[in-house]
């Protein structure tokens, strides 16, 4: 229309014809309208521009987010296998600990039933699950708990009514430096838990039998240290019995010989006073001077008094080596206990008499079945252990009674030791238990010794209080069991 108006004014101005009245002023109007409808114009343009470019970044903007969205939508996907392909029931929970999320498993696991699934109440839920354990009260309190301290770890081992053990990990679930949720995972180790119980039932019996195999083996190296002491005592005494038998006999004439020479000698004094003019009497006085005959004289009556006691003392040790280990008798024997403390007293004595005097209290006991070797061995641990309780720097007794009850004999050791504590007294016949110091024993005396007395189907009872010393008994049958081909023995 501008272009009109441009042109229809050009053939005005060519014709020489007068312009209409207000024309300028209309062509004016005209100009400044269309050049504000350009200036709009140029600013709807711009406009459109910058709608077109907001348009452009949303389109890219959507596209992003629908491509977030499909990306999360496979996460979600892979997470929701990866829940229902585990065997372990998984329960997410919200920050105010409701539920969010599980897996089929945890709905087999717990049987949670149709009408529950159908509705899905959190709190049913959670009962229904409390209700199948057999303590739902520690675990409301553990959930409570965890509720408070978001940011902490639980394993907890969970028994069911049913019998089955099931364990929960719970995890917290963190978003940044926030928790925003816990999972829970439910893990049934039933059938593990079973078979740790059969294999700690196992494992303690093969300690059982380990201890047994321990307690016979050491049972069997003492009795061969028994049998190999008294194979020891027999060679001994098979190979010295001939030689002090000749030094016994030599020793006797040797005396019958200096008493006779005592006597020469004493004739010759008497007849001193005659030879009072014999040119050999300085030189006899002089000899009998140098020799110190009155000291000599004594002396060798008393060296040889001493040499028949040491040839007594040592037949009679090789005797109670025999007696203590009785390697002349084997099997069960009917044998006087009293001859066997006494045989075992002199094999201790050596050990006990520099911190303890034995006293001796022998009632009347009839003779005893029993294997004798091995009871003297007893004898001996409840006499060194006696001698240990009193201390190598004290000075105490061991008192030793015997006696007799309806068809049972029994023998006592008391000492006046420091005593067995009260917790000790139900241990203290267990192999290799000990309360001394280090290389002063193994814990096998006691042990050896119960095993020794349960196979004569006897008891030891055991008296005794800290710092008052202790009392132990030995009761034994007089007879045993289908034994009646032992014969009685003197073991003197």
């Amino acid at each position: 229309m501008h272009r009109l108006l441009e042109q229809q004014t050009k053939r005005f101005l060519r014709n020489n014809a007068a312009l209409p009245p207000g024309w300028g002023m209309f062509l004016a109007a005209v100009e400044n309208a269309y050049s504000g409808a350009a200036t709009g114009r140029q600013g709807l343009e711009r406009s459109l521009e910058l709608m077109s470019n907001e348009l452009s970044g949303l389109r890219a903007d959507l596209a992003e987010r629908q491509l977030a969205e499909a990306q999360l939508e496979r996460l979600l996907s892979l997470l929701g296998a990866i829940l229902e392909s585990t065997t372990d029931g998984m329960l997410a929970l919200n920050r105010d600990g409701r539920i969010v999320r599980f897996n089929q498993r945890f709905v087999e696991m717990w049987s949670i039933p149709d009408e529950i699934m159908a509705f899905w109440e959190h709190q049913k839920v959670m009962e229904h699950v409390l209700s199948r354990l057999k303590d739902p009260g520690s675990m409301r309190e553990k959930i409570a708990y965890l509720q408070q301290h978001s940011e902490l770890e639980s394993n907890d081992v969970l028994e069911c009514l049913d019998g089955r053990i099931i364990e929960c990990y719970s995890l917290p679930q963190p978003l940044g430096v926030d928790s925003v949720g816990r999972i829970l995972s439910f893990r049934d180790i039933t059938e593990r838990k079973c078979a740790e119980k059969a294999l700690l039932r196992e494992k303690e019996e093969q300690q059982a039998l380990i201890r047994k195999l321990e307690t016979a083996h050491n049972q069997l190296l003492q009795s061969e240290k028994m049998a190999s002491i008294g194979q020891l005592a027999a060679g001994v005494a098979h190979e010295i019995n001939n030689p002090i038998g000749y030094v016994n006999s030599n020793l006797g004439s040797l005396g019958q010989y200096v008493e006779k020479l005592i006597g020469v000698i004493e004739a010759y004094e008497r007849a001193e006073p005659d030879m009072s003019a014999s040119p050999l009497l300085d030189e006899i006085r002089s000899l009998k001077q140098e020799a110190d005959w009155g000291y000599l004289k004594g002396d060798a009556r008393e060296l040889l008094k001493e040499s028949a006691e040491g040839i007594t003392r040592v037949k009679q040790i090789v005797q109670d080596l025999k007696d203590f280990s009785h390697v002349d008798q084997a099997g069960w024997l009917c044998v006087d206990l009293h001859q066997g403390i006494d045989s075992t007293l002199n094999i201790v004595h050596s050990e006990i008499k520099y911190n303890a005097e034995v006293i001796k209290e022998y009632g009347v006991i009839p003779p005893v079945e029993c294997m004798a070797s091995q009871l003297n061995q007893v004898f001996m641990n409840m006499l060194v252990n006696a001698s240990h309780a009193i201390g190598e720097d004290n000075h105490g007794k061991i008192t030793i009674r015997t006696g007799a009850e309806n068809d049972m004999a029994w023998v006592e050791f008391s000492d006046t030791g420091k005593g067995i504590a009260p917790e000790n007294l139900n241990r203290i016949f267990d192999p290799f238990f000990t309360t001394k110091p280090v290389g002063k024993g193994t814990g096998l005396g006691l042990s050896l010794s119960f095993g020794i007395i349960e196979k004569h189907h006897g008891r030891i009872e055991v008296k005794s209080e800290a710092g008052n010393g202790a009392t132990f008994r030995v009761w034994l049958p007089v007879k045993q069991g289908g034994s009646a081909s032992a014969k009685t023995v003197d073991l003197a």
